[in-house]
């Protein structure tokens, strides 16, 4: 499920409840950095809502305070071949979390596993 806040920002629920805001301005930049993700921009929400594996980025989050969390969920038949998707959501410090980016990945990178759904052979 979507929601809209004020700002017209979409707010997607995530898997444990925690609203994540999906500013229109990321997905511009999602697909200006990925541009096969141009249809897929359901399986940002589907990710976010159903992951399979959930890990702390070991990434410095850049100037804002925080957790990068990536998402991932394995989608067959994107338009890049059958690859895990992983939405990149940061967790500020002052309880606020938007979507920094998405992108198709054949790999989950390093990190702390906070959440796995079962086991994957990739």
């Amino acid at each position: 499920m979507v929601l809209l806040i004020d700002g017209g920002d979409a707010v997607i629920v995530d898997f444990l409840g925690r609203p994540i805001r999906f500013p229109e301005e990321r997905w511009r930049h999602i697909v200006m950095h990925h541009p096969y993700m141009v249809d897929m921009r359901e399986t940002i929400g589907e990710t976010l809502r159903g992951p399979e594996v959930v890990r702390l980025s070991n990434r410095e989050p850049g100037p804002n305070p925080g957790q990068s969390r990536l998402y991932y969920r394995w989608y067959d038949g994107t338009a890049v071949g059958d690859k895990w998707v992983c939405v990149v959501a940061l967790f500020l410090d002052d309880g606020d979390a938007f979507v920094q980016s998405a992108y198709a990945t054949d790999r989950l990178k390093r990190g702390l596993e906070l959440w796995r759904i079962a086991e994957r052979s990739r």
